[in-house]
């Protein structure tokens, strides 16, 4: 009864064309929430939807597609579309006239008699809406556009946030002092006022042991908790069941931590440090200039799942024509062994830290090969780059990739320290604040996403900056350490 009373307000209203008195009359909290899902492609149609005489699949049926998650139209494979807000519904302009009533909009919508008598011309689609769609289309058709219609998780007073984390097992105190630095920020921020009088709130959930964990905590946070977005969660890779869970709600997962093996191309996951794939392409960039090549290249790696894969995109996108070998290594014993055949005098070696090791010792004996490249996140730092110079003997060159600048790093021993997590995840805090002030007072996915894409050379912390575009879904760039025979140089 009380729907039916709504639907009459509606065509008092629309006739009067006027949006703020109707405000008081607006249906339940649920029937908009269900419209809004209808609205965005959240929930499937249960009727049909046909262009003409051909029948689509119901998930084609987003009104946001065409009309703008705000309801503000714009322009669809040529076609002007135009805004769907109650405010323009309501009212005639010198193209068309004014829809009647909540009823002659859903006739409209049926494929029956539109404005001006006419039927809606494709490519709008003809929905067969059920009596309780309708009501609910029309019930978030009042909202949308407006500062009633906030993304989930937005409030009037309070943003809430998710975080996934290991909160258990090897990696907990990796987890611990990446809450410490989130919370610490969010802390500070409040103090400050938070963003657009709104305080930060952070749901933490844990990831547990396995990918299954972190299946479910994604799960649990944009189902049960509803949070606007993931801030520097700790997602090296991201299950294929919560990358389908985040981009069903359009949930942005910012500057998160951890290094993909991959560069991502998904407009809602965002990482804090470059892929390893992006680490190794800038590395052999490196190089080039630097280290004879011309016997070609050998590679050294890890046994570690995907790896090989994301080395060999590396060197497709490098442009270089010298020849590559890229080889598994179990052990210290296998890289001595592979550096007694190679016949190249340039070797990256992508193993853990003591393998490293052992290959600096051997290449620093030998007259070949004679330079040396690895990553951070492998290796740590050379130990000229640590104050530390008794293994350098000054006959081999070493160029060390790094996932950013040490030079803003608080102390140089932290880039392999724990403590460097809690400085990632305050960087990741103060990236999602920036992006939520350039939004504005109005918060949807599709301006926070533009927002954040706008970030060029953003200085989060002096020296540091971070850069986001639709092709670059990381924020810091790579930087190198390169000593030489006789002189060590940083960019």
């Amino acid at each position: 009864m009380r729907l039916a009373h709504t639907v009459g307000w509606i065509t008092v209203l629309s006739l009067l064309a006027t949006l703020t008195a109707y405000a008081e009359f607006l249906p339940d909290a649920e029937t908009v929430d269900r419209g809004r899902a209808l609205y965005h492609g959240l929930t499937a149609l249960e009727g049909p939807v046909h262009v003409g005489a051909t029948r689509l699949p119901s998930s084609t049926g987003a009104c946001a597609n065409c009309h703008g998650v705000r309801g503000q139209g714009g322009s669809e494979t040529g076609v002007q579309v135009p805004g769907v807000s109650w405010h323009q519904l309501a009212q005639a302009n010198t193209h068309r006239s004014a829809y009647r009533s909540g009823q002659h909009i859903l006739q409209a919508i049926r494929g029956a008699e539109g404005q001006g008598g006419k039927k809606l011309a494709p490519p709008m689609p003809m929905f067969a809406l059920t009596e309780s769609e309708g009501h609910a289309l029309l019930a978030y058709l009042q909202v949308v556009g407006t500062e009633a219609d906030q993304a989930q998780g937005i409030f009037h007073d309070h943003i809430k946030f998710g975080v996934v984390l290991p909160l258990q097992g090897a990696w907990r105190s990796r987890g611990e002092r990446i809450h410490a630095g989130l919370r610490e920020r969010f802390a500070e921020m409040n103090r400050a006022g938070g963003v657009y009088g709104r305080r930060l709130e952070l749901v933490v959930e844990d990831a547990g042991t396995n990918s299954h964990g972190v299946v479910q905590a994604v799960d649990r946070l944009v189902q049960q908790h509803q949070v606007f977005a993931l801030v520097g969660s700790f997602l090296p890779e991201l299950p294929a069941a919560s990358l389908q869970t985040i981009k069903r709600y359009g949930i942005p997962l910012v500057a998160t931590l951890g290094v993909p093996l991959r560069d991502t191309k998904e407009r809602t996951l965002t990482y804090l440090l470059p892929s390893i794939e992006r680490q190794v392409q800038q590395l052999v960039r490196e190089l080039k200039g630097r280290c004879d090549m011309d016997k070609g290249l050998h590679v050294l790696h890890a046994p570690v799942p995907g790896l090989a894969e994301a080395i060999q995109g590396a060197m497709a996108n490098t442009g270089g024509q010298a020849e590559v070998m890229v080889q598994v290594v179990l052990n210290p014993a296998g890289a001595l062994d592979a550096l007694r055949r190679t016949t190249s005098r340039t070797v990256v070696a992508l193993t853990q830290k003591e393998t490293v090791e052992v290959i600096r010792t051997q290449i620093q004996k030998k007259t070949s090969p004679t330079c040396l490249a690895t990553l951070a996140i492998f290796s740590g730092l050379p130990p000229s780059a640590l104050n530390d110079r008794s293994s350098t003997t000054g006959r081999a060159s070493e160029v060390v990739g790094l996932p950013m600048s040490s030079v803003s790093v608080p102390s140089g021993s932290t880039i392999e320290g724990e403590g460097l997590w809690t400085f990632l995840a305050d960087l990741s805090a103060r990236t999602l604040a920036e992006a939520l002030s350039r939004t504005g007072r109005l918060v949807d996915y599709e301006g926070f996403d533009r927002a954040l894409n706008s970030m060029q050379k953003f200085e989060p912390v002096n020296g540091l900056p971070v850069s986001f575009t639709p092709q670059q879904r990381h924020g810091l760039a790579v930087a190198h350490i390169w000593r030489g025979v006789a002189h060590e140089y940083r960019h």
